[in-house]
């Protein structure tokens, strides 16, 4: 929402270019909603892609005459048209996708199929209340407005979405630019469109994406991609790993053909394909049915001598079988499933274009003579008269002045530059002491015993400048097969004399790739024994300098209990004055595709009168479910923690909710105000206090968003290119009906940096001054305990996130959470919430008042 007035003192205008570009005019004629489809064969989410190919050829070839001007279709369920439909109510159209005629007298053929369109019995959609909204002449987004702005989102994308790949939001296309990732796949660049409303305008926000694409072509050829070889014979397989590999990878997938026309969708893959016999009628007019081989059914049907009959082939359906060597991938196939490792990083790389070109990238998109975009030729958009300019949005903004970081307080604050300070010669602020601890050493190979005590001393020695001196550590050798016996052993070793059950700290020095090894220490550590664990790669230890080592000894002195140091801000001074809490929340779900594992949610709030230390919290709910199902017995136990430690009660919540998008926002947020304000009543009553509740702040941290901000004039950009750190933007894109801001809190590194959307949903402590939430955002981005620079969303937030990722420490291993090969991915109905109840375990105690996480 646009703000008036200057900057706030300290803060300084700044005026940058967004990636939102005007729309001209709303649509002046109704559009009338129907009903489509009516093909079970295509009913299913995933096959949105198939529903569009029908839809567009019922609009193209079978019933040209019906549809003009065309109408839009949303993929689904819903199509929307700027005529009344000269059919009447309803209407039902069989759609042939092949060119041949279908075949006479039978049922259905397979490549016909029905859509039934049904004028919805409403008023048509008109732009009265979405012009209202953008007047400034209402603050509420009505469900008119709301059909509305949808619609316009449809009309926008409807011309690239027909013509290229996409996930409705995004599309891709190899004009754009593509690269090979390996594996039988390609990386295609392309765009993402979102309408959006802001106060007078209307905008399109346009930014570069990216999507992975099957390899297109001769089948063999994407299959042994996929296999990492060249060798033809590779393909002569029989049941194993590598036949699993090929059917996971192309179920689903479609082809076309060399020896006919058509495109099927592959069902399986079965080995040895040319030896595979079935029963051919091979002259349907005498009936006569005998038993061949699909090697001798192609030499005779096809006159085609197969090179490879031992390779895979192809089932289709009908059960069909077709040698991998007469396929060919068809184009444009979205791969849908989460990437490795190794492909991620290719992908990031070559996707991570810095400020200027990716703003260069998207006005190529939209004029030139390979703008994919392209509105001006869309007759979607032609239809709806709307203009989008070619010229992109200009914004003024400020930038916050930065916090500097307090650390020993007998030391002058460190100023950061560019987003990021220097901890050299510096001393914790609060530092912890290391009585008594052990490493524990499960690395094998070539590095040496004498690298890994040279960075197990370079480490202690810099936690001894930090003002956190070690005694000498005890060292056992581990091994991988029995993980918690060496734990154990080191455990027992280090702490004799010192009468206490755990040492201070564990070290572990871990193999380069050793997932399962460290998943059997931090559940040893954080939910078992409850002893503070240290893991470092041992690639990494034998390659350490002075800079790593002090990471380490920032993480192990938060873990232990302590401050590193505080970023000097007048609203946290504010703050101390009455005792406070700052919460983190997020929820964090399942892989995709995946149904019988829940979803996790997690609470970390701050227990200190600095607002710096974070108790952890977590619990399970059933899958996809965005809000925190149990917030209210989180949020009381957070408060009841705060006021055993402090002996006070707060008097001051902020509360920042990470993980919501746009659509749920304002709705979850309000159940979990409730959660929060009911868990402060039951306290109240139940410690029967007699001083004021606290007051609270609910805001939500965005994301997952494409807006993004170019400076204006080089002189005004960081070294990498991108907006200073601290750059605010609350005027001219903010959303018309809400409090927010956008902050790029963080220094520019890799590509084009993302700022963080800040929706307010409720404030009571700041009399709703926005200009004090952005120094306490922008502060909190500073207090992030394993970074000697600002991060791109506040501590708390990052906290949450990170104790998120820790949810399968939690678990009785024999459930495998987060082991999708280990999922039922077929439904929701096999999932038991119960069951995991039963195999999750919280963390031990002795890690309250400890950053575990970190």
């Amino acid at each position: 929402m646009s703000r008036p007035g200057g900057p706030p003192q300290g803060a300084r205008r700044l005026q940058v270019v967004t990636n939102s570009f005007k729309i001209t005019g709303l649509p002046k004629k109704a559009y009338y909603q129907y009903d489509a489809f009516d093909d079970e064969r295509v009913s299913q989410k995933s096959q949105s892609r198939r529903r569009i190919e029908i839809f567009e050829r019922l609009q193209n070839h079978t019933q040209p005459g019906v549809f003009k001007p065309k109408v839009i279709y949303d993929s689904d369920a819903i199509a929307y048209s700027s005529t009344v439909l000269p059919f009447g109510n309803a209407a039902t159209f069989d759609v042939n996708m092949s060119d041949r005629p279908p075949r006479e007298g039978g049922g259905q053929s397979r490549g016909i199929f029905r859509v039934t369109l049904k004028r919805v019995d409403a008023a048509p959609i008109t732009f009265e209340d979405l012009q209202r909204l953008l007047d400034g002449r209402t603050t509420q987004l009505t469900p008119r407005a709301t059909v509305a702005l949808n619609l316009i989102q449809l009309i926008v994308r409807q011309a690239p979405n027909l013509k290229y790949p996409n996930n409705v939001k995004a599309f891709f296309c190899r004009e754009a630019g593509s690269r090979s990732l390996g594996g039988g796949l390609e990386i295609f660049k392309g765009y993402y469109q979102s309408v959006r409303p802001a106060l007078r305008s209307l905008l399109v926000n346009i930014d570069t994406s990216c999507g992975v694409i099957y390899q297109e072509g001769p089948m063999p050829e994407v299959a042994l991609s996929l296999l990492g070889t060249n060798h033809a014979r590779s393909l002569n397989l029989d049941e194993g790993a590598n036949l699993a590999k090929l059917r996971k990878f192309f179920k689903g997938v479609f082809v076309t053909f060399t020896h006919r026309k058509g495109k099927k969708k592959i069902e399986s893959i079965i080995p040895r394909a040319g030896s595979a016999q079935f029963e051919w009628n091979k002259d349907k007019h005498e009936g006569v049915v005998q038993t061949t081989t699909v090697q001798a059914y192609f030499r005779e049907a096809y006159n085609i001598s197969l090179r490879y009959p031992d390779a895979v082939g192809v089932k289709i359906g009908g059960g069909s079988v077709v040698p991998i060597e007469l396929c060919i991938v068809a184009p444009n196939q979205r791969f849908t499933r989460r990437l490795p490792p190794e492909m991620t990083k290719r992908m990031v790389e070559f996707t991570s274009d810095k400020p200027k070109a990716r703003l260069e990238a998207i006005r190529r998109g939209i004029v030139g003579a390979d703008a994919a975009l392209d509105y001006a030729s869309s007759p979607f958009v032609r239809d709806a008269e709307l203009e989008v300019s070619t010229m992109p949005t200009v914004i003024d903004g400020k930038v916050l002045s930065t916090p500097p970081m307090q650390y020993n307080e007998r030391s002058e604050p460190l100023i950061p530059k560019f987003g990021a300070w220097n901890a050299v010669n510096q001393q914790f602020s609060e530092p912890r002491s290391i009585r008594c601890w052990a490493v524990v050493d499960y690395s094998s190979g070539p590095y040496s015993r004498d690298a890994i005590q040279r960075c197990v001393k370079m480490i202690a020695g810099n936690c001894q400048k930090l003002a956190m001196p070690p005694s000498a550590p005890t060292y056992v050798a581990g091994n991988g097969s029995n993980v918690t016996q060496a734990l154990m052993q080191a455990a027992q070793q280090a702490t004799a004399g010192h009468n206490v059950a755990q040492p201070d700290l564990i070290l572990v020095i871990l193999p380069p790739s050793a997932l399962e090894i460290r998943s059997q220490v931090k559940r040893h550590g954080d939910i078992l024994h409850g002893v503070v664990t240290q893991c470092i790669r041992v690639d990494k230890a034998a390659n350490a300098n002075d800079q790593y080592c002090n990471n380490v000894a920032m993480k192990i002195n938060a873990k232990l209990g302590g401050i590193n140091a505080i970023p000097c801000a007048k609203v946290l001074v504010e703050l101390r004055k009455r005792p406070f809490i700052i919460m983190g929340a997020d929820v964090g779900h399942p892989a995709p595709g995946v149904h019988d594992q829940p979803s996790v949610a997690t609470l970390v709030s701050s227990y200190d009168r600095n607002g710096m230390k974070y108790n952890a919290y977590t619990t399970i709910q059933p899958p996809r479910l965005e809000t925190m199902d149990q917030l209210q017995s989180m949020a009381r136990k957070a408060i009841d923690d705060f006021g055993s430690i402090n002996q006070a009660a707060p008097g001051r919540i902020v509360f920042f909710r990470d993980g919501l998008s746009e659509g749920e926002y304002v709705k979850v947020a309000e159940k979990e105000i409730q959660d929060i304000k009911a868990a402060i009543d039951e306290i109240w009553k139940a410690r029967n206090v007699n001083m004021p509740k606290p007051t609270l702040t609910f805001i939500v941290v965005g994301k997952r968003h494409h807006v993004r901000f170019f400076p204006q004039n080089e002189r005004d950009a960081d070294r990498s290119g991108n907006c200073p750190a601290g750059f605010v933007a609350d005027q001219g894109i903010g959303n018309p009906i809400a409090k927010d801001y956008y902050l790029q809190s963080h220094g520019g590194l890799l590509g084009t940096s993302r700022p963080s959307h800040y929706i307010i949903i409720r404030d009571e402590n700041f009399s709703d001054n926005v200009e004090v939430l952005q120094e306490l955002s922008f502060a909190l981005c500073h207090a992030y305990a394993r970074a000697t620079r600002s991060v791109s969303i506040p501590a708390p937030v990052y906290y949450a996130d990170l104790v998120c990722g820790r949810a399968s420490f939690h678990f009785d291993p024999e459930l495998k959470y987060d082991d999708s090969s280990a999922s039922v991915t077929s439904g929701k109905s096999t999932f038991n919430l119960d069951r995991w109840k039963s195999g999750f375990q919280g963390v031990h105690q002795n890690m309250t008042r400890k950053m575990f996480y970190m």
